[in-house]
């Protein structure tokens, strides 16, 4: 009888042994999972968070900027500012958030390159919108739509979220890989007990007790895993349900959901997910959801419209994860409301549809006034010259007839008459620089500065002057005008020179995606407040008795080296000299 007791006895020892062991494998299993679910989940959340952010800035930005350029109103700048700022903030904390990943790295790096780049275009654009330069925003334009940035950004975040949902689902596979090896080393633990309790019968009582204790701790360390778990679930800021694969019955709502959906959570405990859809989109969930059926451990990503208790569609990005809830199969459904994104981008697609318009009505009213530039000016040579010629004829006929102050007269009337053939001749020659490409091909700019020496060989002899030209590049351009425009630079580096005998340097620099063009000399410099002025039509620094011309060179110059997609500035001091840059881009 005291050995079967004694059977019994050790018996129920080694299995209660067996089942709390058994409990704490559970709760071991169980929290681990639920940590590394909670882990990941908050991770991945939080960098699609983040990216749709900078989506969202960045969309913002141009937003801003084309309100500008279709209606004039500087307000729309006032935040481009913060925005720029935030925007950098925002990609650093991405790459802060992905530093272990080095593919996500470097997505992050392009990232960054695309939106500086499109923002310092949407800036270009804004400050030649600005300086009334149409033309030049119709081309940015048109070069920014032809590139892309904007949807090259939006496909490196897809790229990127695509990256974390890979990511989640390998981080899934570790797991249980973790789970299976803990398993078999509680195993061994059970069997080391099992062996221990044996060993030890005589402490049986203390062992008990140790066991009561050790089972209490780790269902309470199990409780606050739970609780944890659920605080994580419940107070997320983002919508967050459970359904029941099987049925599509809602089985746990958070509290982010009662208060943007609006339905109570009796309410959602008696709906089901296609409740909260379209009726034109349930034949698209159905299907959905049999192919999540047939892949049950994958996550599931998608764009859906979703109907709020008030009857307010939404646009929202679902991810949903597979999880176990009270032994059934369930899935974790996280939802984003872009609404106000699919507004925004809706609203982007009108201002580009309208800016395309008013960007081909800027340009057919170039190519108008161009014409009726040319037309005048052409037209305007014939009066001009029958006017001139009378007057010399008059001034042949009465020689000596008439008294010396009408001999002045007819002088002024002459030359002035000479000076208004150059200014038709000089505007005919800027009305000719027109915006086509047909003439474009590789040019040889060193070949051009030959030209342009031969043409000033007098010139630079008699002016004693010194001409120093650096390797210069093969690019692309019409030739004509970029010898028409090398021609204005040096002709004026040796029109306004100062006492010393002139020293002009031609230099050129490689630059990512452009050549960048320096023409300086030791003249007499200009004044930083007439920067902009020279380059402006008709726009004279000195009189005419002083320096010969009619003001249009430096226009003509601004006129080519815009046409070859590029921008021309100076850089000058009084007495000094001047140093004109220009560039000439690459991607013509």
């Amino acid at each position: 009888m005291k050995v079967t007791i004694e059977r019994k006895l050790i018996t129920g020892i080694v299995i209660a042994i067996t089942a709390v062991l058994a409990i704490v494998l559970i709760s071991i299993r169980q929290s681990g999972r639920l940590q590394d679910t909670a882990a990941i989940i908050r991770h991945t959340h939080q960098v699609i968070y983040e990216t749709q952010e900078v989506l969202g800035i960045s969309d913002r930005y141009e937003l801003d900027v084309k309100n500008f350029l279709l209606t004039g109103d500087s307000s729309f700048l006032g935040a481009l500012k913060g925005s720029s700022s935030l925007l950098q903030q925002k990609i650093a904390g991405l790459k802060e958030l992905t530093r272990d990943n080095p593919s996500q790295q470097e997505r992050i790096d392009l990232l960054r390159q695309y939106v500086d780049k499109n923002r310092a275009m949407l800036d270009e654009t804004t400050r030649r919108s600005r300086d009334k330069d149409f033309q030049g925003v119709a081309a940015l334009i048109a070069n920014g739509a032809a590139i892309g940035y904007s949807r090259q950004i939006r496909s490196l975040i897809d790229q990127m979220e695509a990256e974390e949902g890979r990511l989640l689902d390998q981080r899934r596979k570790d797991s249980q890989g973790v789970a299976s090896g803990l398993q078999g080393v509680l195993w061994a633990l059970i069997a080391a007990v099992a062996i221990l309790a044996i060993v030890v019968f005589q402490k049986v009582n203390r062992f008990n007790r140790e066991l009561e204790e050790r089972v209490r701790i780790q269902t309470g360390e199990l409780k606050e895993s739970e609780d944890k778990y659920k605080s994580l679930f419940y107070k997320s800021p983002l919508p967050k349900w459970i359904y029941d694969q099987e049925t599509l019955q809602f089985l746990e709502v958070n509290e982010a959901a009662i208060r943007n959906y609006g339905y109570s959570q009796e309410e959602f405990g008696r709906m089901r997910i296609a409740d909260i859809r379209p009726a034109e989109d349930e034949p698209r969930l159905l299907s959905d959801v049999e192919e999540a059926r047939s892949s049950y451990e994958e996550s599931r990503h998608g764009v859906w419209r979703h109907i709020k208790k008030n009857g307010e569609i939404i646009f929202v990005e679902v991810t949903a994860h597979p999880i176990e809830y009270e032994h059934r199969k369930a899935r974790m459904v996280v939802v984003n409301d872009i609404t106000e994104r699919r507004r925004s981008e809706l609203l982007l697609q009108q201002l580009n549809e309208a800016l395309k318009k008013r960007a081909a009505e800027l340009a057919l009213s170039n190519a108008e006034l161009e014409r009726f530039a040319y037309i005048a000016s052409h037209d305007l040579q014939e009066p001009l010259r029958m006017v001139s010629s009378f007057l010399q004829l008059l001034q042949k006929r009465y020689h000596g007839q008439l008294d010396e102050k009408a001999g002045q007269y007819i002088h002024y009337a002459v030359d002035g008459a000479e000076r208004m053939k150059s200014l038709i001749l000089d505007l005919l020659e800027y009305s000719r620089v027109g915006a086509g490409k047909e003439s474009f091909g590789p040019v040889d700019t060193g070949q051009v500065m030959g030209e342009v020496g031969n043409i000033f060989r007098e010139k630079i002899i008699a002016a004693r002057a010194r001409v120093e030209i650096g390797d210069l590049p093969m690019v692309h351009g019409d030739k004509v005008q970029l010898v028409q425009l090398f021609q204005n630079l040096v002709g004026n580096a040796l029109k306004y020179h100062s006492k010393e005998p002139p020293v002009i340097r031609i230099r050129a620099a490689e630059e990512p995606g452009y050549w960048l063009f320096s023409v300086g000399d030791n003249g007499i410099g200009i004044d930083p407040l007439f920067f902009e002025k020279i380059f402006i039509i008709f726009q004279r620094l000195h009189n005419k008795s002083d320096y010969s011309g009619t003001g249009i060179g430096l226009a003509i110059c601004k006129k080519i080296v815009e046409r070859h997609g590029g921008k021309i500035w100076v850089e000058s001091v009084p007495e000094k000299g001047s140093i004109f840059y220009f560039t000439i881009t690459k991607n013509l």
